[in-house]
């Protein structure tokens, strides 16, 4: 099997769309010679901030010396990015060769792999097969019927930040999402639970925290509150961003609750408070509050839920480098089955100008013209109340990013173009 081919296999196994659960995965990887159990993992889940305490992770652990396997979807810029070994990417010939293993396996099943299925176990194999130290991997969605939920055991898992996000599989209000997020928890085991706020949903309180909190003592799972955790002095934040504190915070406090461990595995490491500070120094995570242009300036993130375009807001309105008197011009690509409205309603305000674009997945993608309708009609809400709000007099669409970004070749100083909605706009970037 070549690379081609085996992107191929990929998007055309198993039934389409996601079928929660691990029966069919557990079965493709007992073919597979159940390569999971051999390898030693940080399994991340959470709704915000996933992607960035990876990324912590990985160069912490790299600087330590190992060989450090991550997995994570979907893709930002390039599609081997999901699986990563000692910071590169899969190579295409590695890729075909662990895809070509899965087929073969799968080949005899009733009931075939999904594609996240197929390709999880793909990365579970390579990771294996390259003898991967630690690997870190990022939950697709939820926690108990994820199919990265196959563990016996890990080194950890981690929580992050919980918000409102597929609630059509994981739940109806944010307990329920926590419960379902903390299926990845194991008996014995580290439960490193990020600092998250009280969520308030039609009048009634909501603390996902606290019941991570709950569930792990119920499960037998060790808690760990990182809020309990103190940022050394010497650590050097390398993303911006003021939600990326949290996310470090994190990092830390799961590096530092399994050193001990660490150092039992992999004697010849280097493993020590100062190396995972020069680790995180290195970090990089694009698309996440990233500015990608000084002159005029442009930050892309990835904000594709409530409370994501909140943090993005939060960064926004306390970034020092931006100029005090500021026009934001905002860009947005979403996905039709996000609460992009919410989205709307928490960055419409105080916004110069709106433009709406496709994203490039167009069937999961929301039409640009039913985006921009719906930025008018809440710029209408906002408008019409006992205090009205500062928001963009018409809501626009564009062909595409670069004809959304040309009023930025005439920028002013004050003038600050923000693109946002999806990681899939990130894709944009490139073209």
């Amino acid at each position: 099997m070549i690379y081609e081919e085996a992107i191929n296999y990929i998007n055309n196994t198993g039934s389409e769309g996601i079928i929660p659960g691990t029966a069919v995965i557990r079965q493709l990887l007992s073919l597979l010679g159940d390569p999971q159990n051999d390898l030693k993992v940080i399994h991340v889940a959470g709704t915000n901030g996933k992607g960035s305490v990876c990324a912590y992770l990985e160069a912490a652990l790299l600087e330590c010396g190992l060989k450090v396997g991550r997995y994570s979807s979907p893709s930002v810029f390039e599609y081997l990015e999901r699986i990563r070994l000692s910071g590169n990417n899969i190579s295409e010939e590695d890729y075909a060769e662990a895809v070509s293993a899965v087929c073969n396996a799968a080949a005899t099943m009733t009931d075939k792999p999904t594609s996240f299925e197929a390709e999880t176990a793909a990365a579970f194999w390579y990771f294996k097969r390259k003898k991967a130290h630690v690997i870190i991997v990022e939950c697709g969605m939820g926690g108990a019927e994820d199919a990265t939920n196959v563990f016996e055991r890990t080194m950890a898992c981690v929580f992050t930040p919980i918000s409102m996000d597929h609630m059509s599989f994981l739940g109806n209000d944010p307990d329920e999402i926590a419960i379902n997020k903390s299926g990845i928890m194991k008996k014995g085991c580290p439960a490193i639970i990020s600092e998250m706020p009280e969520i308030v949903l039609g009048g009634k309180k909501y603390d996902p925290a606290g019941v991570l909190l709950n569930r792990s003592k119920e499960i037998g799972a060790s808690p760990v509150l990182s809020s309990g955790y103190r940022i050394p002095d010497e650590v050097t934040n390398p993303l911006p961003g003021v939600f990326q504190k949290t996310n470090l915070q994190t990092a830390l406090c799961t590096l530092e609750t399994i050193k001990d461990s660490l150092r039992e595995s992999f004697p010849d490491a280097k493993i020590s408070t100062d190396i995972f500070a020069k680790g995180i120094s290195r970090t990089k995570h694009p698309g996440r509050y990233e500015r990608v242009s000084e002159s005029p300036v442009i930050i892309r993130d990835g904000a594709h839920n409530p409370a994501a375009a909140m943090a993005l807001r939060d960064s926004l309105e306390n970034d020092k480098t931006l100029p005090a008197e500021r026009n934001i011009h905002l860009i947005m690509g979403v996905f039709k089955d996000k609460d992009y409205e919410e989205i709307l309603r928490i960055m419409l305000p105080g916004a110069s100008s709106f433009t709406a674009i496709d994203l490039p997945d167009h069937h999961r993608g929301l039409p640009a013209g039913e985006l921009a309708d719906a930025a008018g009609r809440i710029c209408e809400e906002l408008n019409c109340g006992n205090m009205p709000v500062k928001c963009p007099q018409k809501a626009v669409t564009a062909s595409g990013l670069k004809e959304a970004l040309a009023p930025s070749e005439n920028a002013g100083r004050g003038d600050v173009f923000v693109v946002f909605g999806s990681l899939s706009v990130m894709q944009l970037f490139k073209r």
